[in-house]
């Protein structure tokens, strides 16, 4: 891995994972009890203490960052910033909203890459997010053991608890990885562990939608169902393929076509939520967090394919 590598994959990593990490504490905060209402300040503090280290890679990515490798939909999609307003609108909590237009604007104005940045700079900021990001981790963690001994009550389900977590401490390592020298995907086994995780989170989406979704959106609920199946069988498939190399051109393959369709399910989602449409427990914000995760995961995909040919 070159300089220039580290530099482009550690600011892309982290466009895309602080804000996924600071909306799962919006999340978090949406969901608790009045008794709980306690641990809204340190949460708030967490999340105000993201949005600085996020404005930061926005900033640093500026001229650095290909244009064309921020297009993907996993930064922002054309829902973000309608769907933070709305979120805190509904909830009262208080979403920087600044940072999402100046990601926009970092989209929308195509900029030749003009400037280098110090590989020192960059490692800096990596490891002010990992300290953040243990104890992120811990937290999410102590809720979970709170919530699974009955000490606690929160409206997450247990399993978007523990999803929540792996999230983060799956970018944690990436950052590990990237601290240390290595690519994030420098072998087909890196591949097939990268399509294992992501695959998995996939079909979890389509257990929480379809378990949010009000029991009236029946055919709503039968296509979230239909996605849960498709990718438990992938996953199975990748975390196989991560011993059996030659499973992979095929998983992969199947893996583009399942969340390219479940990324469509995920836009009418959040279009029909935003528009008021579709009967749900679903925050907006949420809907479009998905939807990036999604895209995200298709962005990975591409790059395996290059990989594997």
């Amino acid at each position: 891995m070159t300089e220039m590598e580290y530099v482009i994959h550690s600011i892309e990593t982290n466009l895309f994972f602080l804000r996924i990490i600071k909306e799962h504490l919006i999340f978090t905060i949406a969901a608790l009890m009045p008794r709980d209402q306690g641990m809204v300040p340190e949460l708030e503090k967490t999340i105000n203490n993201l949005e600085e280290l996020l404005k930061e890679t926005v900033l640093m990515a500026n001229g650095v960052v290909p244009t064309q490798n921020l297009m993907f939909g996993d930064i922002v999609t054309p829902y973000t910033l309608k769907a933070e307003m709305v979120t805190q609108y509904y909830t009262g909590i208080k979403i920087n909203t600044n940072i999402t237009q100046m990601e926009v604007s970092l989209l929308t104005s195509i900029r030749p890459v003009s400037k280098t940045m110090p590989p020192k700079a960059v490692s800096m900021l990596n490891q002010r997010i990992m300290a953040l990001l243990e104890k992120i981790i811990q937290t999410k963690k102590m809720v979970l053991s709170n919530v699974l001994s009955c000490k606690m009550f929160t409206t997450i389900y247990p399993l978007m608890l523990d999803h929540v977590t792996r999230e983060a401490e799956h970018y944690l390592q990436l950052l590990q990885r990237l601290e240390s020298s290595h690519g994030l995907l420098e072998t087909p086994r890196d591949a097939a562990g990268m399509e294992a995780f992501w695959d998995n989170i996939m079909g979890e989406h389509g257990k929480f939608i379809r378990g949010l979704l009000d029991p009236s959106e029946e055919n709503l609920i039968q296509q979230a169902n239909e996605f849960v199946n498709i990718f438990t069988e992938l996953t199975n498939t990748a975390k196989m393929a991560i011993n059996q190399l030659e499973l992979l051109p095929q998983v992969t393959s199947r893996s583009v076509e399942a969340t390219t369709d479940i990324k469509n399910f995920k836009e009418q989602g959040t279009e029909g939520i935003l528009d008021c449409k579709i009967r749900s427990i679903i925050l907006p914000l949420l809907s479009d967090h998905v939807l990036r995760e999604a895209n995200h995961f298709l962005k990975e995909l591409r790059m395996v394919q290059k990989i594997i040919k």
